[in-house]
């Protein structure tokens, strides 16, 4: 007996006595290739759902569904197709049970629709990885890339080597709070470790995950790093990387041959763990090869292969590896690393660092997985609104991801076949709870799905908003963490006018529902003013401005504070210059009321390498001065910003005399992740001013401590009001 699943509904239930109701748009996640739409509806009863597979449907995960005379039947070219036509109907199944009278037929343009979840760097328990499939197969995604091992995590049991998952071994690493781990453990995440830097699968988990998975068509993809980000496993068997690195290095030595062994070993295990896997992935990325060229083995192993440098050494080590992979009865794929020093013959290349690499593998005849990062890489930001919990890396929203196409111009049209897909992927250095990743998942998961089931004739944008809107219900209806950024409102555009004023025009990135704004600071209500189509500011205020979907806010609050405050526009002077790199927009960056968002590539930050920040704003006419506020960024994980260590104002009447106004030392701040701190400093009385000098102190070298300790320090900053 064929076993279907329906998930989150069970199609045969009892008739509800409801009337018809009345015809809305097919709002179904992804388009399918063709609808024919007919009259009236259909409901739901406990016998009238029929489904059968048909070998002559070409594609085996396509279907037809037809909802008509009262009952309704799907057709797949296998079970798969069978299965993805009972999502399909799920999405049609209104509350009252009914579905529209209809013809659907439907079938997915790639055979790789993927989706990635690293339970290396946080752990996530068997039931939530679960839950992760069904909202895969939900979306009619067929393939879960399972990044078990990675930096301080290795999650998979391995009988052969024990060391791997005792948690004496990754406390250890973790523990040693070395500068090699620097990037991968915040302060925060380090107060969670217990529950989340700790955790492995047991063989029964995965044999009971990849069964889950296989219920709902899904091809569980392992992926066990190598040659690098391998830190707990060389950790806890040292013997397997250079004996010239330090403790933990997360790489292996090519020029070991035992090292090869030891991989074989995992292998064998994980092999016969995902039986159904065509893949064994490796990763094969970010590999610091800086360790091989120290190592007299590795030199040995190269003069012996003949291998000009370190490139051909990782394709050595790649090479060996895939030709056991492929003895295995699997094919190896790796990220676009992998074509450093020349590709293994067999190999899949998942190109992740832009559409370059995986357009230089199907030029070359290899199957290619798309996966750029500044398209789906799902740990980006969704909005650039400071409510966001923390992220990593770039800014990636719904609208960016629907514009994904895994088969880029420059690929040629007798290559196109060699693109198997597409993915998206989570990285979770900074998600640690099954909460967290549902966020960063929904709703960029439904553009996804749409981008790889449906023909680039299929897609359009302004009818996925409309299907977007009954999508987020029926997130809501089963209990799924999504996230409401695109209704978020942001400045889209601002400029002065000749008379002083501010003209600001808002945006959000779903369009048709309405924003209301205050510009007193106060949070607006359904009553606030109503944007239409711009806002023009004549004095000084604080711009708030909410979204409202179904009467209720929806989104993040949007709050841009001290505009057109009295050193607007003013001219600014530097007692040394901004970086070149870091510009923020030239000499104006500090007084054009532009504020970045929390991430270093914001290009509203200005900064400075190694020297202080000094600048000195000419408010044009003495003025009373009540106070100054500017703020700072640092992220100590992954860049070299830092706070400043000193804060000094001083103000002058005549721009010859001044004051000392205020002087403090700057606390640190020992948060790795982002920290965006602000200063509001108070006169006790308003003075009369007309020019407002700011420093801040820059700590000059990075203390040891530092990932990049004994580099150059620098500060960020992005504006300064005075009031």
């Amino acid at each position: 007996m064929r076993k279907l699943i329906l998930t989150g509904f069970i199609a045969m239930v009892a008739a509800a006595c409801s009337p018809a109701p009345d015809a809305t748009e097919i709002a179904v996640i992804p388009q399918p290739s063709r609808i024919i739409e007919g009259q009236g509806a259909v409901q739901i009863g406990p016998d009238n759902v029929k489904t059968a597979v048909d070998s002559s449907i070409a594609n085996p995960e396509g279907y037809r569904l037809m909802a008509r005379n009262g009952i309704v039947e799907i057709v797949g070219g296998s079970d798969a197709g069978v299965f993805y036509g009972l999502q399909t109907l799920e999405q049609l199944k209104d509350s009252a049970g009914y579905v529209p009278v209809v013809t659907i037929e439907d079938a997915p343009r790639f055979r790789w629709r993927g989706m990635h979840l690293d339970v290396s760097r946080h752990f996530f328990p068997k039931e939530f990885v679960k839950k992760y499939l069904d909202i895969l197969a939900y979306h009619k995604i067929n393939t879960f890339h399972w990044h078990l091992t990675d930096g301080i995590g290795w999650r998979l049991q391995i009988d052969k080597y024990p060391l791997l998952t005792e948690k004496a071994a990754w406390r250890k690493v973790k523990d040693e709070k070395a500068p090699w781990i620097g990037l991968e453990l915040s302060d925060e995440s380090r107060k969670d470790s217990a529950d989340t830097y700790g955790g492995y699968y047991t063989k029964e988990d995965v044999r009971e995950i990849v069964a889950y998975a296989k219920e709902r068509h899904i091809t569980v993809i392992p992926e066990i790093e190598m040659p690098g980000h391998s830190e707990a496993a060389t950790f806890a068997y040292p013997e397997y990387a250079c004996p010239t690195a330090r403790p933990g290095s997360g790489i292996y030595c090519p020029g070991r041959e035992e090292a090869f062994g030891y991989l074989e070993d995992i292998i064998d295990e994980v092999v016969e763990l995902f039986p159904d896997s065509p893949y064994i992935h490796i990763g094969g990325d970010e590999v610091g090869k800086e360790q091989w060229s120290k190592c007299p083995l590795c030199q040995k192993r190269k003069r012996e292969e003949g291998l000009k440098d370190e490139h051909e050494l990782q394709s050595y080590f790649v090479h060996r590896m895939e030709e056991y992979i492929n003895s295995k009865g699997k094919a190896m794929i790796g990220y676009d690393e992998i074509l450093e020093g020349g590709l293994a013959p067999n190999a899949t290349v998942m190109s992740w660092t832009g559409f370059e690499g995986g357009i230089k593998a199907a030029n070359a005849g290899h199957d290619v997985v798309m996966v750029p990062l500044d398209y789906v890489y799902f740990d980006h930001y969704q909005s650039q609104n400071p409510c966001e919990p923390q992220a990593w890396g770039g800014y990636n929203n719904v609208k960016r991801v629907y514009s994904f196409d895994p088969v880029p111009a420059d690929i040629a049209p007798e290559n196109a076949r060699y693109v198997l897909g597409g993915q998206a992927n989570i990285w979770t250095e900074n998600i640690r709870t099954p909460e967290h990743v549902e966020y960063m998942l929904l709703p960029r998961l439904a553009a996804l799905s749409e981008t790889l089931w449906s023909d680039t004739t299929q897609k359009d944008w302004r009818r996925f908003e409309r299907k977007l809107e009954r999508q987020y219900d029926r997130y809501a209806a089963k209990g799924w963490n999504y996230a409401e950024s695109a209704f978020t409102p942001y400045i889209a555009e601002q400029h002065f006018n000749p008379d002083g004023s501010l003209t600001l025009r808002l945006a959000t990135e779903l369009d048709g529902y309405p924003v209301h704004y205050t510009l007193d600071g106060s949070v607006p209500a359904r009553d606030s003013d109503l944007y239409a189509d711009s806002i023009v500011m004549t004095a000084p205020g604080t711009l708030t401005a909410v979204t409202f979907r179904n009467g209720k806010p929806a989104g993040c609050v949007l709050s841009v504070p001290n505009l057109l405050n009295k050193a607007t526009r003013a001219k600014v002077s530097y007692a040394a210059p901004y970086s070149p790199a870091y510009t923020g927009g030239g000499d104006t960056a500090l007084v054009d009321n532009r504020y970045a968002f929390k991430r270093g590539d914001d290009k509203a930050w200005q900064g400075f390498e190694r020297t202080d920040m000094d600048v000195t704003l000419d408010l044009g006419s003495v003025q009373p001065v009540e106070g100054v506020a500017l703020r700072f960024l640092q992220h100590i994980a992954s860049t070299s910003v830092m706070l400043p260590t000193r804060l000094t104002v001083w103000i002058s009447a005549d721009g010859g005399d001044y004051t000392l106004a205020a002087d403090m030392p700057v606390a640190p701040d020992n948060d790795s992740e982002v920290v965006i701190r602000p200063f509001d400093i108070r006169l006790p009385a308003p003075v009369p001013a007309r020019y407002v000098r700011v420093r801040a102190e820059n700590m000059g070298t990075l203390p040891k401590e530092h990932p990049r300790g004994g580099g150059s320090a620098w500060i960020f900053t992005d504006e300064i009001a005075v009031y």
